[in-house]
């Protein structure tokens, strides 16, 4: 097994490392790396909790038509919505312009999900394209960095929750990273809290290792 770095990139805020392992001459995973921190990797446990925050609804919610992911990381979780064939628009928001450019180095060619024609791009804030928006998803879902990572605590704060529920359409589902790994217990209780104070049918789910997915719906009806 050997890892070695296959792409830089110096942005305005951020600089962007991958770094590619392989075994036997072969790619087995990437890692994406922003300021020295590891933020997201496509190994088969992440790629498998990834996808539960778009498969999980799509079980639940069988017409389930567009979605909105904040923060695309690696994209494994972009990846798993365009798998979705019901899924008619799917937006990915992403503050760094520089992630999104890099989207081809663990997902070329076609494989890259911002190739997908359902598939619309904005460089933006996260919270502010939801407030700046009219728009309504069946789907919000949502990796934001761990919330002591600079600039993302108030992605994770009850009027948040509030905000995202409030941009669901009528039976509308959110799945939610908590990176408990990252933070205390005393943290992620109040996050719960405050996911739960948003959502009254909050339910928190195992993921992969210390990776959990937060749940939520306005007023949905499926069990």
């Amino acid at each position: 097994i050997r890892d070695s770095t296959v792409a830089v990139r110096e942005g305005l805020t951020e600089t962007v490392q991958y770094l590619r392992r392989d075994w036997l001459g072969q790619p087995l995973s990437h890692r994406l790396m922003t300021n020295g921190f590891s933020m997201s990797d496509s190994q088969h446990g992440s790629r498998r909790y990834m996808g539960l925050y778009a498969h999980w609804a799509a079980t639940l919610h069988p017409r389930m038509q567009s979605a909105l992911l904040i923060s695309y990381g690696l994209g494994n979780t972009a990846h798993s919505l365009t798998q979705l064939p019901g899924l008619r628009e799917i937006d990915v928001v992403d503050i760094s312009r520089d992630i999104l450019a890099l989207a081809e180095v663990p997902y070329p060619g076609d494989a890259n999900p911002l190739r997908d024609a359902r598939v619309r791009v904005h460089v933006d804030d996260g919270r502010y394209h939801m407030q700046a928006s009219t728009r309504r998803w069946d789907l919000i879902t949502s990796e934001p960095p761990p919330p002591r990572a600079h600039g993302v605590v108030s992605l994770y704060t009850q009027d948040y929750f509030h905000l995202v529920r409030s941009r669901l359409n009528e039976g509308g589902l959110v799945t939610y990273w908590l990176p408990v790994h990252d933070m205390t217990a005393a943290d992620a209780k109040a996050i719960l809290r405050g996911f739960c104070n948003a959502f009254t049918d909050c339910a928190l789910w195992a993921g992969y290792g210390l990776n959990w997915m937060m749940t939520g719906s306005r007023n949905a009806r499926a069990p």
